[in-house]
C-alpha cells in the first residue's frame, strides 16, 4: 500500500477494483522530490465535503484523507495543478492543488506551509520576526522610499510579497485525556487553528495545543475528519507569538520541464519563496 497520492515506480499490475488511491494508476514524469508521507490514510464512507474553485463551490464525495492530501469524487471541471480549497468542517478550508484526474475522481495535494490568517501587515511583521530570530543569515535590507521612483519600487515589492507564498511550517503537540499527539499546524488565526494528527480528536473535547515557546492554548475541538481537526481557542491568540518558536522550512522544489510544463504546485511556478527571497521581499 502506498502512502502518497503518487508513487515513484509504476508497478506492472494495478488492482483496478481496489479502493482508494492504490487502485488509480498515475504515470510519473519524474521521481519524487521529497518524502511526503506524513500521516496514515483515513478511508471514509459516504462523507461529503465542498470543493472551492474559481469562485464557485461544488459538493463532492470525500473518499479518503491523508496527511498529504485527499481523494474526492464529483462532477468537476478541473485541470492538473489547479488551485482549489477543500472545506472539511465549519467553513475551514485546506488549500490544495490538483495532482491527478481519473474520471470523476480527483487527487488533491495539500499546501505544505502553515497558513497565517491575519491582515497583511501582521503577517509581514510575523515573518520578519521569524527571520530575524530563527534565520539570522537571511538579511532583511530596508527599502528606501525617499523619491517617487523609490516609492514605485516599494509598491512593486508589496505586490510581489502579497503574491508570494512563505515556506514555513509550524508544529505543536495536542494534549487530551492524559495523552499527547504531535500535530502539524495547517492554519492558525486569532480564534483557532486547523491541525493535522494521526487520529481523530473527539468533537467537543477540551484540549491544549502546545506551541512550545509560542504558548500553550486551551481549545475546544469543533470538528474532526480523517486526522484533520478544527480547534476554537478559549482566549484570543496573538499570532505574533509564533515568532518565538522556530518553524520548519518546506523543501524548495527545483522545477524542471516535465510533460506538464513548469507548473508543479508549491514550486516557484506557484511563487513559493525561499527564506532569502522572503527576507528580500520583506525589506522596509
Amino acid at each position: 500500500m502506498h502512502d502518497d497520492l503518487v508513487v515513484r515506480d509504476k508497478h506492472g499490475r494495478i488492482d483496478s477494483s481496489a479502493e482508494g488511491l492504490v487502485g488509480v494508476p498515475v504515470p510519473r514524469a519524474e521521481s519524487r522530490r521529497g518524502d511526503q508521507r506524513d500521516g496514515d490514510r483515513h478511508r471514509l464512507s459516504s462523507e461529503q465535503a465542498v470543493l472551492r474553485h474559481a469562485g464557485s463551490e461544488h459538493a463532492v464525495e470525500l473518499i479518503n484523507l491523508s496527511g498529504g492530501g485527499a481523494m474526492v469524487s464529483g462532477q468537476l471541471d478541473l485541470m492538473l495543478w489547479d488551485a482549489v480549497g477543500l472545506v472539511l468542517g465549519e467553513g475551514e478550508e485546506l488549500e490544495c492543488a490538483v495532482r491527478w484526474i481519473k474520471g470523476k475522481r480527483v487527487g488533491l495535494e495539500f499546501a505544505h506551509e502553515t497558513q497565517i490568517r491575519c491582515d497583511d501587515q501582521g503577517r509581514d511583521a510575523l515573518l520578519r520576526a521569524v527571520i530575524q530570530k530563527s534565520f539570522p543569515d537571511a538579511v532583511i535590507e530596508p527599502l528606501r522610499h525617499d523619491t517617487p521612483a523609490e516609492e514605485e519600487v516599494l509598491e512593486e515589492a508589496e505586490k510581489r510579497r502579497a503574491a508570494t507564498r512563505h515556506p514555513l511550517i509550524w508544529s505543536g503537540v495536542v494534549y487530551h485525556d492524559y495523552d499527547s499527539e504531535p500535530v502539524r499546524i495547517r492554519n492558525i488565526s486569532v480564534t483557532g487553528a486547523l491541525v493535522q494528527g494521526s487520529y481523530d480528536l473527539p468533537e467537543g473535547a477540551l484540549v491544549f495545543l502546545d506551541l512550545g515557546p509560542a504558548g500553550n492554548l486551551e481549545a475546544t475541538v469543533r470538528w474532526t475528519r480523517g486526522g484533520q481537526s478544527g480547534l476554537a481557542f478559549s482566549q484570543p491568540f496573538d499570532v505574533q507569538e509564533l515568532a518565538r518558536s522556530k518553524p520548519k522550512v518546506t523543501a524548495n522544489s527545483a522545477t524542471s520541464e516535465t510533460a506538464f510544463g513548469n507548473q508543479e504546485p508549491w514550486a516557484p511556478g506557484w511563487k513559493r519563496s525561499t527564506i532569502d527571497e522572503m527576507a528580500r521581499s520583506l525589506g522596509g
